[in-house]
């Protein structure tokens, strides 16, 4: 057995967030030399009182001229009371790398997540990815990745300085915040309002420039609680505007399409 081989496949785990609990498992399996394998493990992830499951399935495959193990592909499954609700995407990974396991599980919930990708040529760049729950599924019985690039404009600092956050007024406080909101995940904060504090969740909305804001007992609200409300005239405008925006997988309207020389990798 390739002990090296090993202890990189047991880091590669603790990063993509499934910890050790497979660790026993793969080194019995990697024992056998099978050409290759799965693991399964399920994750529980809470907020309040709804508790979400995520069932993995991870793919492990054998190098055709060594006797080095690789983790090519996992398939994550959001499950549902009812079945035919529920989500399975496959993400992979690469050298380690790629969508972690709680970014599945918030992609799958259908949130947005910031990752630092890399294109087919091996230059690197940075997008928001979504998954597109409306459109059929690809050969691969995947959902479409929309991307949206730094090229598209969604400014997730300045978007936040709209809303009455408190937790902008502290540097460290705002930086754990904006941290959150790009691992997908929907983030506890506090509005201030006039005579009082209120328990908001927000998450990013990179598509409509914004965020998706959901009160204490995670019903979604409203998005015209920004700080700098402008006149009804200007928002019935703003909203035919983005109405009439076509999106693009990459996150590019079609006017810019032609333009853009980058294209993300699968994931």
């Amino acid at each position: 057995m390739n002990v090296k081989n090993l202890e990189f496949l047991k880091e590669g785990l603790k990063y993509l967030g499934f910890g050790d609990k497979l660790n026993a498992d793969l080194e019995n399996k990697i024992k056998e030399q099978p050409a290759e394998f799965k693991l399964h493990l399920t994750g529980e992830f809470n907020k309040d009182n709804i508790k979400d499951k995520v069932d993995y399935t991870l793919d492990f495959k054998k190098s055709d001229q060594t006797d080095m193990y690789f983790l090519n592909r996992y398939q994550a499954t959001l499950k549902h009371d009812d079945p035919a609700q529920e989500k399975t995407q496959t993400f992979y990974i690469n050298k380690n790398s790629g969508i972690t396991a709680k970014e599945a599980y918030n992609l799958l919930s259908g949130r947005a997540v910031n990752k630092d990708l890399t294109t087919k040529e091996g230059q690197p760049y940075n997008a928001w990815l979504q998954l597109e729950f409306k459109e059929e599924k690809d050969k691969n019985d995947n959902y479409k990745v929309k991307q949206y690039h730094a090229g598209y404009g969604y400014d997730l600092e300045m978007v936040l300085a709209k809303y009455p956050i408190k937790e902008q007024l502290n540097p460290d406080e705002k930086t754990k915040v904006m941290k959150s909101l790009e691992k997908g995940n929907l983030t506890q904060v506090t509005f201030a309002r006039e005579g009082g504090e209120d328990k908001m969740y927000i998450a990013a909305n990179p598509q409509y420039k914004s965020l998706d804001v959901y009160d204490a007992n995670l019903q979604k609200k409203y998005q015209g609680i920004e700080r700098k409300e402008k006149p009804d005239q200007d928002k019935s405008q703003e909203k035919k505007e983005t109405q009439k925006q076509d999106v693009d997988e990459e996150g590019e309207t079609k006017k810019n399409k032609k333009s853009s020389k980058r294209k993300g990798i699968g994931v």
